[in-house]
């Protein structure tokens, strides 16, 4: 993956890090939207990781994260 892209994904996690319901287009291709599923650790419920997948092309990536905490 070249620079431009690592740094379009990172600009793209740092958002749905904070916000999962962000708008996002696809740091990829540039051709849909990313789609947010996150999935939490067996062995250690306070952590997860956030996926971050495009609905168009299905590029993706993830990052490791802390659980929010529940409202």
């Amino acid at each position: 993956m070249n620079k431009a892209k690592v740094e379009k994904w990172t600009a793209a996690a740092k958002i749905l890090g904070v916000d999962p319901s962000q708008i996002v287009r696809c740091p990829e291709r540039d051709d849909g939207v990313l789609v947010v599923h996150d999935v939490v650790f067996e062995r250690d419920p306070t952590m997860m990781e956030r996926w971050l997948i495009c609905d168009t092309c299905h590029a993706g990536n993830a990052m490791r994260m802390p659980t929010p905490p529940k409202r």
